[in-house]
C-alpha cells in the first residue's frame, strides 16, 4: 500500500489531479450503479410477483363467480323440482314421465341455451332414471354405482367438482368432448325428510376458465392453469412446461413463490387454493425473462454511468489542464530564471492563487535583479576604494623612500641627530603601513609611540618629558595598529 501510494504520490501533478477526479467520481458511480441494480433487479422481480399474485387471484375469482353461477343454477333446478312427481316415478313405462320428462328437458335447455359454458346437463334420480339435454347413458348400470353421484349423495349440502370427465356411463353429444370439460354435482334432497332424490350433474365447457386466463398475461413465457385438490391438471394451456410442474411445489409453496428449473430455464411458480372450490389456480412466470429486462435495463444504465464517466475524464483533463497550465508555465519561467535570464514575468489574466503565486514570481525577480544591482554597485564602488587606498598608499611609501634616502646622505655627511630623527619618523612610516594589517604586537606599537614621542621631543625640547613602562611579558600580545598613539 505505501508502494503505492508513494508511486501516486512521484505522478505529474496534472495525472494526480485527473486519477483523483475519476476516482471521487467512480465511488458514488460504483455505489449507484450497485445499488441501484440491487434495488431494480429486487423491484422487477416484486413487480413480477405482486402482477403474477393479482393475475391468479383474478383468475380464482373469476373461476369461483362462474361456480358460484351454476350452483346458483342447481339450486334454481333443486327449488323448481323439488315437489315435481318426477322423483317418485320408477319406470319410463310410466304414463307420467313423458309428460314430466319434458317439462324438466325444456328447463334444462332453456338454462343451457342462457349458458354458453354449460356443455350438458344430466338429472339422475334415486330410481335409476334419467333426465338430460346433451347427455345420455351408455349402458343399463346404474348412475347410483358411479363416483359423481356417490360423492354428491355423501355431501348433499355441498357442490362437488370432478375435473376428469371420462371414465362415465355417459356419452355426450358430437358438439363437445369429455376432454373439453369438466363436471359439477349437486344431491337434490326432499326439503321435509332430507332424503336424496337425485343428482344433477352439469358438464362445464373449460372456456370459462380458458377465457379468465386469456384475459390475463405473465410475460411472453408465463402462463396461467389450474389442478383439483388431487393436483390433477382441470385446465392448462397447450405448452411443454406445465406438465413437468412438480405437484410437490404447489402443496409446499402455499401463497409463497417457488424457483424452480424446468428444462433449460428458470421459473418462479405460485399458487392459491380457493377456500370455496378447493382447485388451485397456479401462476409460472420466467425468472430468465425477466432477468432478460432487467438486464437490458442495467445495460443501457452501465451505458449511461460508462458515458458519464467519459464526460468526467474529459471534463478532469479539461478542468486539470487549466489549473495545471499556469503552473507549468511558471515553472518554465523558473527555469529560464535560474538559467540567468532575468527579463522573464509571468503574465495572468486571473487573480487566482496561480495568479497571486505569479506575481510572488514577478517580484522576486524584480527583488533579485535589484540585488544584483546593488552587488555590483557595491562591488564598483569597493574597487573604486581599493584603487583610492592604493592611491593613497603611493604617497607614504613614497614619502618613506624619500626619508630613507635622506638618511643615508646624513650619515654621509655624519648629522648623527638627523639621521636619528629621520629613523624615527620612517619606523612610524613603516609601522603606519605594517603592510596592510591591522593587528600589531605590543612590541611594535610601543616602538611606533616611542618614535612619535621622540620627534615631539625634538620639535618641543624641555617642553615634553615622558617615560614608558611596558611590562616585557605584553610584548608579543596584538592588539590593533596605532592603539596607542591617538
Amino acid at each position: 500500500m505505501r508502494k503505492i501510494l508513494d508511486k501516486f504520490l512521484n505522478i505529474r501533478f496534472r495525472n494526480k489531479m485527473v486519477m483523483s477526479y475519476i476516482f471521487m467520481a467512480l465511488i458514488p458511480f460504483a455505489v449507484f450503479s450497485v445499488v441501484s441494480g440491487l434495488v431494480f433487479v429486487h423491484q422487477a422481480q416484486q413487480t413480477a410477483m405482486d402482477h403474477t399474485a393479482q393475475t391468479i387471484n383474478q383468475v380464482c375469482n373469476s373461476i369461483d363467480v362462474y361456480i358460484g353461477t351454476i350452483e346458483k343454477t342447481a339450486n334454481y333446478i333443486s327449488v323448481e323440482l323439488t315437489d315435481n312427481e318426477f322423483w317418485k316415478i320408477r319406470s319410463e313405462s310410466d304414463p307420467n314421465w313423458k309428460a314430466h320428462t319434458d317439462q324438466i328437458k325444456e328447463l334444462l335447455q332453456n338454462i343451457a341455451f342462457s349458458h354458453d359454458e354449460i356443455a350438458g346437463i344430466l338429472i339422475a334420480t334415486k330410481n335409476d332414471l334419467y333426465v338430460s339435454t346433451g347427455m345420455s347413458r351408455i349402458s343399463r348400470d346404474s348412475f347410483q354405482n358411479e363416483s359423481w353421484y356417490r360423492q354428491a349423495e355423501k355431501s348433499p349440502d355441498e357442490i362437488r367438482l370432478i375435473s376428469d370427465a371420462t371414465g362415465r356411463n355417459i356419452v355426450t353429444n358430437q358438439d363437445y368432448s369429455v376432454d373439453d370439460v369438466f363436471s359439477l354435482t349437486k344431491a337434490v334432497r326432499d326439503p321435509k325428510t332430507g332424503e336424496v332424490l337425485g343428482v344433477i350433474l352439469f358438464d362445464i365447457r373449460h372456456d370459462i376458465i380458458k377465457k379468465s386466463i386469456n384475459s390475463v398475461t405473465i410475460g411472453e413465457k408465463g402462463f396461467v392453469f389450474v389442478t383439483d385438490a388431487d393436483n390433477s391438471i382441470v385446465y392448462a394451456p397447450v405448452n411443454n412446461v406445465v406438465y413437468r410442474v412438480n405437484p410437490l411445489w404447489l402443496n409446499g409453496s402455499g401463497n409463497a413463490f417457488v424457483t424452480a428449473k424446468i428444462g433449460a430455464g428458470n421459473y418462479q411458480i405460485h399458487s392459491e387454493k380457493s377456500a370455496y372450490t378447493g382447485w388451485r389456480t397456479v401462476g409460472v412466470f420466467s425468472s430468465d425473462e425477466v432477468m432478460a429486462s432487467v438486464n437490458t435495463i442495467i445495460y443501457i444504465l452501465f451505458g449511461c454511468i460508462l458515458f458519464t464517466i467519459l464526460i468526467v475524464l474529459f471534463s478532469s483533463f479539461q478542468l486539470a489542464e487549466t489549473i495545471t497550465k499556469p503552473i507549468f508555465k511558471l515553472q518554465n519561467l523558473m527555469k529560464q530564471a535560474e538559467g540567468g535570464d532575468l527579463s522573464v514575468r509571468f503574465n495572468s489574466k486571473y487573480n487566482d492563487e496561480i495568479g497571486e503565486l505569479g506575481l510572488s514570481f514577478n517580484h522576486m525577480i524584480d527583488q533579485i535583479g535589484n540585488l544584483i544591482r546593488m552587488v555590483y554597485v557595491e562591488q564598483q564602488n569597493k574597487r573604486f576604494a581599493e584603487l583610492k587606498s592604493l592611491q593613497e598608499q603611493i604617497k607614504p611609501h613614497f614619502l618613506y623612500n624619500t626619508l630613507d634616502t635622506i638618511s643615508w646622505m646624513a650619515r654621509d655627511y655624519g648629522a648623527t641627530d638627523i639621521v636619528r630623527l629621520v629613523d624615527a619618523l620612517t619606523s612610524m612610516f613603516r609601522i603606519g603601513l605594517s603592510h596592510g594589517k591591522d593587528m600589531i604586537s605590543v612590541r611594535e606599537e610601543i616602538t611606533h609611540v616611542s618614535n612619535y614621542l621622540y620627534i615631539q621631543k625634538i620639535r618641543y625640547k624641555d617642553k615634553l618629558n615622558y617615560r614608558i613602562e611596558v611590562d616585557e611579558k605584553l610584548s608579543g600580545y596584538q592588539v590593533p595598529k596605532l592603539i596607542l598613539q591617538p
